[in-house]
């Protein structure tokens, strides 16, 4: 064999060498966790405005056992138009504090079952916040979920740092006796582990946190965000209704959810906090941090550069009344009144004394 010929021999087996080992490296470097690959629960609703699912559970149980936090076996059915469904297993038991106690329908946990959603090629994060109907009577109690689930939908407009919500039509199928069926508006919640893995953070079991480990930045989105809404129903320090991620930095991230006490919602059963000042619901009180101008001028900033896209989503809310619409633009209209003054911020916001 010439020489030339052995070169063009080696060259191709050292090609071919090169070309198997950049294969090797091309699947080794896939994604391990192949849950990145599966569609999430949330896929399974489709593009419908309002997907329908039906829940069966004993919900007398549910009901007789308001107070602890025993799970009851169910299923829950999602609709893929009108011959296509998926049904997976699911527990269930009553969440939150005051609207558990005081509302016809409790708030829900919902907790799947992991094999069951690897069954179905889904994501295994399996534990979801179900928001529902608190009033029997139907336009109070759709009115309050459209305009709860509108909250999220502004929150996800500020930040990315918030949780993905979907309103969704159940029909509760009862194993109990005391009704058979009935359906009614909710918000499903999205698992938390889900948003830790999407922006990157970790969960965290104990929501007791030194303050000065909030992410600032955040800590001053939400704390202006929850001003904005008029809700004083939640805590840092308390962990209420505050989800805490930890991020690569090592600093806490938080995230809000149940904005149902909100002077922007307008819950009927709501109430003033009238430890914190307010008279009605409608009244503003800022519990963030941060307690100068100078230091959320950055944040007043951003939120009138998002002013147009939050007052747009409002027009577009579907379902919502004109009078509902007109309403919750003005309540934002006097937000962005006050941030545009200084001195207002001050006294109004910060309670600065003059």
């Amino acid at each position: 064999m010439s020489k030339s010929t052995n070169f063009t021999v080696t060259l191709r087996s050292v090609c071919l060498f090169i070309f198997l080992g950049l294969s090797v490296t091309f699947v080794y470097c896939q994604p391990a966790d192949d849950s990145v690959l599966r569609r999430n629960l949330f896929d399974l609703f489709g593009t419908a405005k309002i997907p329908n699912l039906t829940l069966t559970a004993d919900f007398d149980s549910i009901k007789a056992n308001i107070r602890n936090r025993n799970y009851v076996n169910g299923t829950i059915e999602f609709e893929h138009g009108r011959k296509s469904k998926t049904t997976l297993q699911v527990k269930l038991r009553p969440r939150g504090k005051s609207r558990r106690m005081m509302c016809d329908f409790p708030p829900l946990k919902l907790k799947f079952d992991k094999q069951n959603l690897e069954t179905h090629s889904l994501e295994t994060f399996n534990d979801f916040k179900l928001v529902t109907h608190c009033m029997s009577g139907e336009v109070l109690g759709e009115g309050v979920i459209r305009r709860e689930y509108l909250v999220y939908k502004l929150l996800n407009i500020m930040t990315p740092n918030s949780f993905k919500a979907r309103l969704i039509s159940i029909a509760y199928k009862n194993t109990g006796s005391s009704f058979n069926k009935s359906k009614h508006l909710a918000i499903i919640i999205e698992d938390a582990e889900c948003l830790a893995h999407r922006i990157k953070c970790q969960t965290l079991e104990s929501k007791v946190i030194n303050i000065d480990s909030l992410h600032s930045y955040q800590e001053k989105i939400t704390s202006v965000f929850q001003y904005m809404i008029g809700n004083a129903d939640w805590s840092y320090l308390m962990g209420r209704n505050i989800e805490l991620l930890k991020d690569e930095a090592g600093l806490f991230i938080p995230v809000p959810y149940d904005f149902d006490y909100a002077g922007l919602v307008r819950a009927p059963y709501a109430r003033a906090n009238i430890a914190l000042g307010q008279k009605t619901v409608l009244d503003r009180v800022y519990l963030g941090h941060v307690k100068s101008y100078e230091g959320l001028a950055d944040i007043f900033t951003h939120f009138k550069s998002k002013e147009g896209e939050l007052m747009q989503a409002i027009e577009d809310a579907n379902g919502l009344s004109y009078e509902e619409i007109t309403q919750m633009k003005a309540y934002l209209t006097s937000f962005f009144d006050i941030i545009a003054s200084k001195e207002r911020v001050e006294i109004e916001m910060l309670r600065l004394s003059k």
